[in-house]
């Protein structure tokens, strides 16, 4: 029978709080994206029906390269990956911008779809950080994600700041998607040694980074028959495509509406900081109340988000929403991914990350690709009440396991 001990070796949060400006530089990068890509698609885009495509092929990207930064991670090591997917934004930021110069719609798709390639490496941020700190792995992940918040305030603003200042709009924007991603490239190229080997195969299990020994590991059969795990990956592909799904759809939706495109702008911004600003007080008590508790609120927040949508297209409601699911994520999100790092020890890693993130960005893609449809004022409304339905649903199966754990 296979033993396991578990030790509090390293508590602390160091790598935790050192992947945080990481996490930073890449919202910083990618918010861009996320602010301007809907745009810019419509713009360049041949026909309508085409203008989420490049937004869309973000998590396609992500869900494709996945498995390939897990495999790279057990050979080369955390850091050097990550500095690696840092790399990859410069040439996405590049290629973007080279797209809108010469209004070339296909080029553009594939700067956006490198920009998931980065989202895919930059995922596994939380998952280094809960590996390197002990028995506060939950209090790790919701570090490692309010390193947004301060890009959350600036990406927006700065991406529609800058986008006149070259001759064609929107090609400064997409040059500080290169800027960010090479001062993110120089940043985790100098992460703590032990993300140098943590997650290498054959090294990580050495060195016990972890901090967890084992016999041996656990068939994937045994791990993912685990109701936790399951329940986690249920709460970050539910808070995964609600963000997506109103971020993708929001900007335009907003325009159909009447609303303006300053306003379309404000709406992600208020987005984004509603998706790192409870980082700041979840790191505090998610030890405290559990992460399931956490999970139950974010699934009550985005039913706020699903309300305002379905009820008006007023001003105040479109913000609201756009606001709340941001926040109904940041909890779920923390939530979930906080369950899914408790199931498994360091040399079960492979066998549990990388199959979390393709579901949770599979269900980002399904998200992004509704938009087209959701992307009106019926759209919009409909879109609300299914996030009500959902939010509701994802709720009781949390609180069904919180009672089977008790039981």
């Amino acid at each position: 029978m296979t033993t396991i001990t578990r030790t509090d070796a390293a508590p602390h949060l160091r790598v935790a709080r050192r992947l945080a400006p990481a996490q930073g530089l890449y919202v910083l990068g990618s918010s861009v994206d996320l602010t301007l890509t809907g745009i810019v698609g419509a713009r360049l885009a041949p026909t309508t029906a085409l203008a989420t495509l490049p937004f869309s092929l973000i998590p396609i990207a992500a869900v494709a390269s996945t498995f390939l930064f897990s495999r790279l991670i057990g050979r080369y090591g955390y850091r050097t990956m990550f500095t690696a997917a840092a790399c990859v934004a410069i040439l996405a930021g590049l290629v973007s911008a080279l797209a809108i110069q010469l209004d070339t719609f296909w080029l553009f798709c594939i700067g956006t779809g490198l920009i998931g390639v980065y989202s895919a490496g930059a995922g596994y941020y939380r998952y280094a950080a809960a590996d390197a700190s002990g028995s506060q792995r939950a209090r790790a992940v919701t570090t490692v994600l309010a390193g947004g918040l301060v890009a959350a305030l600036l990406g927006p603003f700065l991406a529609t700041w800058v986008d006149a200042l070259l001759p064609v709009a929107f090609v400064a924007s997409y040059l500080m998607v290169a800027f960010f991603g090479a001062l993110a490239a120089l940043w985790n190229a100098f992460l703590p040694h032990e993300l140098a080997v943590q997650g290498r195969c054959g090294r990580a299990d050495e060195v016990q980074t972890s901090t967890e020994s084992f016999v041996e590991p656990r068939s994937r059969r045994v791990l993912w028959r685990q109701p936790l795990l399951l329940t986690g990956i249920a709460v970050t592909s539910f808070a995964a495509f609600a963000m997506t799904s109103m971020m993708t759809a929001g900007p335009i939706a907003g325009m159909a509406m009447g609303h303006t495109q300053a306003d379309a702008a404000l709406a992600v911004q208020l987005h984004m900081v509603g998706m790192f600003a409870p980082g700041f007080v979840i790191a505090k008590v998610i030890g405290r109340v559990g992460e399931r508790s956490i999970a139950i609120v974010g699934a009550a927040i985005i039913v706020v988000a699903g309300a305002a949508a379905a009820v008006s297209t007023a001003e105040w409601a479109f913000l609201t929403a756009m606001l709340a699911v941001g926040v109904g994520w940041n909890l779920a999100y923390s939530g979930g991914s906080a369950m899914i790092t408790r199931t498994y020890l360091a040399a079960e890693r492979g066998r549990v990350q990388p199959i979390a993130e393709v579901i949770t960005n599979g269900f980002q893609v399904v998200g992004s690709l509704s938009a087209g449809v959701l992307a009106t004022v019926p759209g919009w409304r409909m879109l609300g009440l299914v996030l009500i339905v959902l939010s509701v649903v994802v709720g009781i199966g949390v609180t069904s396991m919180r009672r089977l754990v008790r039981s």
